[in-house]
């Protein structure tokens, strides 16, 4: 319904209202102005005179013209005021829908930078190799694979978007998962000089679909790498601890300084920027706690201070 369909219907109610409490109040007033009348008769009982009394009514004219102007008067007070409160109500559900779509513009935005960044670097040494003649073929196919995996990053986010459910079981291997994960950023943690290490105590298989666990893994290294300093290592490791796969992502950066960090997975919310490799937008660890919490999971900062700190990500196993 449009906004001045609302507004004439209710307007017009609030008139209808407003003219039958008058015309109620008219009608009864008529009745109540109506002479007392009282019969007087003989001492044989014959009507000899009729006795009328004037009665006093409920409102007289000035009242009534009273009436309409406080009903004028309501009217011109009632109308602008639903008019707002509908138009609230109708601009609501766009107010909703653009702020998830600054969501959705924003978490594609983040999501597609470490990808595209791991893209520049491999073209960068693809170019090297080039002048130098040397082999290509290796680059080429990690480029391959880093473009697939930014449509896959798409795909998942355009679903999660859209709260598509997700059809049957689904299963991914963790060891799989952090392969890919650091085989996507080698070329950006080597540009940083940082080392990367993974040790995997057991396969294990958890109920997340594989882009999305894969996308959970990049963000925590890559938050890793970004603050870590030159000539150190991020390690990885996973393992089974209970009925949950454990995935720990250790740096030896300075620690999460400038906020709590029980406050760091909240979007936009991130620390000092000193000693970041890039600007912090505050959306990774965020993005990576939704996908965790979608699928039961959780993630917790395990420790932090001035010698590294470590991140915990956990999922139910299948």
């Amino acid at each position: 319904m449009s906004v001045g369909v609302a507004v004439a219907l209710t307007s017009g109610a609030i008139i209808l209202i407003g003219v039958v409490v008058l015309i109620i109040l008219s009608v009864a007033n008529a009745v109540q102005l109506r002479p007392d009348v009282t019969p007087i008769f003989d001492d044989f009982g014959r009507l000899v005179h009729i006795e009328q009394r004037p009665r006093v009514g409920w409102i007289n004219a000035d009242q009534f013209i009273w009436a309409l102007s406080i009903l004028a008067a309501v009217v011109l007070v009632l109308t602008p005021l639903v008019a707002w409160l509908v138009a609230q109500r109708a601009v609501k559900p766009m107010a909703e829908a653009l702020r998830l779509q600054r969501h959705f513009v924003a978490d594609a935005s983040h999501e597609l930078r470490t990808p595209l960044t791991a893209l520049s670097s491999r073209v960068q040494i693809l170019q090297r190799r080039l002048k130098s003649g040397k082999p290509i073929d290796d680059i080429a196919e990690q480029l391959r694979a880093d473009t697939s995996h930014v449509t896959r990053v798409l795909d998942d986010m355009l679903l999660t978007a859209e709260g598509a459910p997700i059809a049957g079981s689904v299963s991914s291997s963790v060891s799989h998962s952090i392969h890919e994960a650091v085989s996507s950023l080698s070329s950006m943690a080597d540009q940083a000089q940082i080392r990367l290490t993974a040790r995997i105590d057991q396969e294990m298989m958890v109920g997340v679909p594989d882009t999305s666990l894969t996308r959970a893994i990049v963000a925590v290294i890559d938050n890793a790498i970004q603050h870590s300093p030159n000539q150190t290592t991020v390690s990885i490791t996973a393992s089974q601890i209970g009925k949950m796969a454990t995935i720990c992502v250790h740096d030896q950066g300075p620690g999460i300084v400038g906020v709590n960090p029980d406050r760091i997975f909240e979007r936009f919310s991130h620390g000092s920027e000193t000693g970041g490799r890039r600007r912090s937008f505050g959306l990774g660890l965020a993005l990576t706690s939704e996908v965790a919490g979608r699928f039961g999971g959780d993630i917790r900062v395990a420790q932090t201070g001035p010698e590294g700190t470590t991140f915990e990500l956990r999922f139910p196993l299948v």
